[in-house]
């Protein structure tokens, strides 16, 4: 039997089709190395108010499993509002960073020329939802300021807890603002006894026990970005909060007291509506 003769340009078609297939399983196998997935959401709040035109939205993905250590950021992302609320998000993050023992969860603030105007209260588990159920952030509007400097009238001390504290006073210096001219602030929430912040560079969070007058903080956890600038305020401020043992209130100021019973912090309040 004649074998049937292989023309050159056979050859050619055979070795383009053997290409292409090797590099489809070369992408397929990328693809599925490459571990980057999403989550989506929603971010609102109750009030009926429009927002600034510079407004961001921000959505943090944090492991805090670990109370004694600092805490991981996985993935963040921060957009402009757009149109009504609620206000879709993608946030993409990388599989390969998350573990068995881990606990992620989201946090959501929307800000405006450096201010907070609304924060979530509370850790948003990531994982746990049952499947079809929307992931939905709802997050809380803190008071607006006096304007023109003008002195509101006087009130009754704040409340300790539910309060968005400024930091205005560390170690008796004034303080400075933070990265993207972010306010040092922290939030002391009644669920979990669980507080929560921005140190000036990264956020950071954890537990406090409260008894009489006082307040102590557990080793706080806290993401691990690096600012130009800020770094050394950040970690006065931290060490401060771990350091100190009893507050007092009075009117929007609180003062926390470090072992040599003198003050080391002080805030202003600003309510959480």
């Amino acid at each position: 039997m004649q074998q049937a003769k292989i023309r050159p340009w056979q050859n050619m078609a055979w070795i383009l089709i053997i290409g292409f297939l090797l590099a489809g399983a070369a992408h397929s196998e990328n693809m599925e190395t490459d571990g980057m997935k999403t989550i989506v959401g929603s971010v609102w709040y109750r009030e009926p108010m429009l927002l600034s035109p510079n407004a961001e939205i921000l959505i943090v993905l944090e492991d805090v499993a670990r109370a004694d250590a600092p805490s991981d950021q996985i993935a963040a992302t921060r957009f402009a509002p757009k149109d009504g609320q609620p206000w879709a998000f993608s946030l993409e993050y990388d599989s390969a960073k998350l573990h068995d023992k881990g606990l992620y969860v989201l946090r959501a603030w929307i800000e405006a020329d450096g201010l907070l105007l609304f924060t979530s209260t509370e850790h948003i588990p990531a994982f746990d939802r049952a499947n079809g159920v929307p992931l939905k952030i709802m997050v809380s509007r803190v008071a607006d300021r006096p304007a023109g400097g003008n002195a509101s009238p006087p009130k009754p001390d704040a409340s300790l807890t539910n309060t968005y504290w400024k930091l205005i006073e560390l170690n008796s210096q004034p303080v400075a603002l933070g990265a993207r001219n972010r306010e040092l602030h922290m939030v002391l929430t009644t669920e979990d006894d669980r507080i929560h912040g921005f140190s000036g560079c990264n956020s950071f969070m954890g537990n406090y026990k409260r008894g009489d007058d006082q307040l102590r903080f557990e080793p706080l956890a806290s993401t691990r970005m690096a600012c130009i600038t800020g770094m050394e305020q950040e970690k006065c401020f931290l060490d401060a909060l771990g350091s100190a043992v009893r507050y007092t209130l009075s009117g929007e100021s609180l003062s926390l007291f470090g072992p040599q019973d003198h003050i080391i912090l002080r805030f202003e309040s600003v309510y959480l509506k």
